[in-house]
């Protein structure tokens, strides 16, 4: 293999064109340091490679330290804990494990070079050469990496990073339509929800963001819609939004026709953007100013509040958990819980040091002031493994270390449990870490949450501490990166806790289940509302803001399950025993059929759909699914339903964007750019650039938010006008800007 690649830091700065999406990293010692984490992308010569070696010199400054390395097609991952003494290294494709090993890396705080291979179906990693784990994909893709990323976690100096190659694709994995006469033209994504955040909207906000898009150089806005007042999606959504939308409700009226009428003023087109999943979120609730959450849907946790009324009031039609499945704890005490580790050898800490919180409210959690007795042993502990049904116990043993307190009397609603210091010492898969038991034998329905209550990402100096705070709930895994985590490794002593709430819901937030016909017409209607607005197009979009432990327990809806028994006949009630791909494309095909009912509507007005695509999509259904459902992007773009495709995040180059651009349909680049810098400028450069050179027919900035507020005084402010002049260079004439 030949080096691509040779970075060292002695000038403390990195390449030029290195983009960092974290802002922890500084230079010192001749070396990067990555802080708490630093994330890099690196972008490669050439259009791809089919075998690539990544080295990284580090010198851990703590007791351990992490190096993860990704490429850029369907998230094959390669994580290792380079140091430490409970070394672990895992391979990943993206939310699925394809192999771990616990093996010793040197001792110490030595420097040492972490390697990781990627060649074809076969990934390694090494440590100075040596192997310390080998897997092959069983569904590989086609080899086409051209940008690598790396994360560097818990404080090490980055010495070097090296990146060798050999068998460099000099062609297209496609065969590419001719693009030379299409105009490359800029786009700008608006989630009018976090343009809300600073300030209300009038008449003359609105006017000054087009004028803003238009010195850009803006053909197109893209306008997410999340419905009109009597949706309900506004009244209570969180950080402050609910004041600001309802004056600016009283300000100009329905919001999308009031962006689309200053859209034309400004010569610019304008599309409503659909996400028929994100009709509720998860972490958007309001908090009072006696500190409750108040919210339209009661839920494990705590109530919704930014949440369409539609999706609160008709529960019935939302994906749902198998009957028996769901509903309240069957224990209304607990008298014992199990912790347990995958193997026998010894912990960094004892059990008398495990913390155990409870709580009634989930807004302050308080140490268990109860009887309990401890004890520390070796079990042949039964291993469980996840199930549609939930985790259930195998006819398998294996040799443990349990961690057992008894004699509890817990009668309380939420439950947490935390151990002191990060050794990362305690591993085991969720479905078998912990077990809760009652008079009434082992508990099945309980719910997991191990992150800080969501509302403390925003406001300054919340605190971060879950005992005061609460816990977010059946809050783990986004849509593109899911799957039933309770089978990944969950690290019980890396210093964060984990929670469990009494019972389980029949179904998430505010996944409705295409299988419906009242789901798509429902969809249908915001469809429409988005054409009688004016606009110029409808986008719809699968990627959402969903989260949850565990997505193949849902997909047991009434119409699913008698679709599934008479085209198969199996009865998925009956039984664990079935075809998960099949049921995965059967709940696709009618996301499909909304997808056909949606282009008729939006053909029957003269407009345009265009349709998302990411790397949460070029999934075989026996691999996973986001949300459980097989999206079928190419049954989509063969029958012409896309007028144009939105790379939501989906790199060109690769893979799956080829594939995509070989349908000969426009395309536009959508990177995420959220946390905005003004070094940040000229990683929008090379972004466009890719976007030019992997034939792509638009670039768009995503999103407006980050570099533009409006004020209290109905102004607008571009705090990064070197980004103005970027826009310009490329989609406009700088003499034309005012």
């Amino acid at each position: 293999m030949r080096e691509l690649i040779s970075a060292v830091f002695n000038g403390g700065k990195a390449p030029a064109d290195w983009h960092f999406t974290s802002e922890n990293h500084t230079f010192e010692r001749g070396a990067l340091r990555s802080g708490k984490y630093t994330v890099v992308q690196i972008p490669l010569p050439g259009l791809g490679w089919k075998q690539l070696r990544i080295e990284t010199e580090i010198e851990p400054l703590q007791e351990h330290c992490i190096v993860h390395c990704w490429n850029g097609d369907f998230a094959i991952e390669a994580v290792t804990i380079a140091a430490g003494p409970y070394p672990r290294h895992t391979i990943k494709k993206g939310p699925l494990s394809l192999g771990e090993s616990v093996c010793p890396v040197p001792p110490g705080r030595s420097a040492r070079r972490i390697a990781f291979e990627l060649e074809g179906a076969v990934t390694r990693i090494f440590c100075n050469d040596e192997l310390l784990l080998s897997v092959q994909d069983p569904y590989p893709c086609v080899p086409g990496r051209n940008m690598i990323q790396m994360e560097f976690w818990d404080d090490c100096l980055v010495h070097r990073v090296r990146v060798l190659g050999d068998q460099p694709r000099t062609e297209p994995l496609f065969c590419l339509p001719l693009r030379q006469n299409r105009e490359f033209f800029l786009e700008v994504a608006v989630d009018f929800f976090d343009d809300l955040i600073p300030a209300p909207y009038t008449l003359a906000t609105f006017d000054r963001l087009f004028d803003e898009f238009k010195r850009w150089g803006v053909k197109r806005c893209h306008w997410f819609h999340y419905g009109e007042r009597e949706d309900g999606w506004w009244d209570m959504c969180s950080h402050g939004v609910p004041q600001h939308a309802a004056q600016t409700f009283a300000n100009v009226g329905r919001f999308l026709p009031t962006a689309v009428q200053a859209a034309h003023r400004h010569g610019i087109e304008i599309y409503g953007v659909f996400k028929p999943f994100d009709v509720g979120l998860h972490y958007g609730y309001a908090i009072t100013p006696g500190g409750e959450r108040q919210g339209r849907l009661p839920y494990i946790g705590g109530p919704i509040a930014a949440i369409s009324k539609f999706l609160a009031e008709h529960r019935e039609l939302v994906v749902a958990r198998r009957p028996g499945n769901y509903g309240d704890a069957e224990n209304p005490v607990f008298t014992r819980i199990d912790l347990v580790k995958e193997d026998d050898k010894p912990c960094a800490f004892s059990v008398g040091e495990i913390e155990l919180y409870v709580s009634d409210d989930n807004a302050k959690y308080h140490l268990y002031d109860g009887t309990v007795t401890r004890q520390e042993m070796i079990d042949d502990y039964p291993v469980y493994r996840q199930t549609p049904s939930g985790p259930r116990s195998t006819a398998a043993v294996r040799r443990a270390r349990v961690m057992r307190l008894t004699g509890l009397q817990l009668r309380h609603k939420y439950i947490a449990l935390k151990t002191p210091g990060k050794a990362n010492s305690f591993v085991n898969s969720l479905a078998n870490l912990v077990h809760v038991f009652g008079d009434r034998g082992e508990e099945t329905k309980l719910t997991y949450g191990n992150r800080v209550s969501w509302h403390t990402r925003f406001p300054a100096g919340q605190s971060q501490d879950f005992k005061q705070v609460g816990v977010e709930f059946d809050v783990y895994s986004h849509v593109g990166r899911g799957g039933d985590v309770l089978d990944r490794s969950f690290i019980f002593d890396a210093g964060k806790f984990l929670a469990l709430a009494r019972g389980k819901e029949r179904g998430p937030v505010a996944v409705l289940s295409p299988s419906f016909p009242q789901t798509r017409q429902w969809w249908l209607d915001q469809v429409k509302t988005i054409l009688e607005s004016g606009a110029d197009g409808v986008e719809l979009r699968v990627i959402c803001h969903q989260w949850e432990f565990a997505w193949d327990e849902y997909g047991f809806e009434a119409p699913v399950v008698e679709a599934f028994k008479q085209r198969y006949g199996v009865d998925i009630l009956a039984s664990d025993d079935f075809d998960r791909a099949a049921l995965r494309r059967l709940r696709g095909e009618a996301y499909t059929e909304f997808y056909r009912e949606a282009k008729r509507l939006v053909q029957s007005y003269g407009k345009r759909l265009g349709l998302h695509v990411g790397s949460w999509v070029g999934w075989e259904p026996e691999q996973f699914a986001p949300l459980g459902i097989h999206f079928d992007w190419r049954t989509w773009l063969q029958e012409g339903l896309a007028d144009s495709v939105t790379f939501k995040d989906l790199w060109p180059g690769t893979h799956l964007a080829d594939e995509v651009l070989s349908y000969g349909i426009p395309v536009i680049f959508t990177p995420a750019n959220f946390c905005f810098r003004s070094e940040d400028v000229g990683t929008v450069e090379q972004q466009i650039q890719a976007a030019q050179a992997g034939g792509c027919d638009g670039f768009q900035f995503y999103e407006n938010a980050a570099v533009v507020k409006a004020t209290p005084e109905g102004d607008v402010v571009m705090e990064q006008p070197a980004l103005r002049k970027l826009f310009q260079k490329y989609f406009g004439s700088p003499t034309k800007a005012s």
